[in-house]
């Protein structure tokens, strides 16, 4: 084992310090996972109308913001390289 000694204080390696956990049995697990599972809350019905329609009108504005980006780049390439 590596053991230092600084002014008083011992310092053990990591391994000593690892505390073993306590193994759970599968069904102990399910159970577990079962009252995790049970404090979730949801989403109302509205909430997620309201949230997608929000969605989809920010993705239609930032299609057209980005179409308008694609077209001005596209106009400043056509300007200097003098492409018809």
């Amino acid at each position: 084992m590596a053991k230092e000694k600084t002014g008083g204080a011992t310092i053990e390696g990591a391994a000593e310090e690892v505390k073993k956990k306590k193994r759970t049995s599968p069904i102990e697990f399910v159970q577990q996972a079962i009252a995790e599972a049970r404090k979730v809350t949801w989403t109302s019905r509205n909430e997620t109308v309201i949230s997608t329609i929000m969605v989809l009108i920010m993705v239609a504005i930032m299609a057209v913001f980005f179409l308008g980006v694609d077209w001005l780049i596209r106009m400043i390439v056509q300007a200097i390289l003098n492409i018809n």
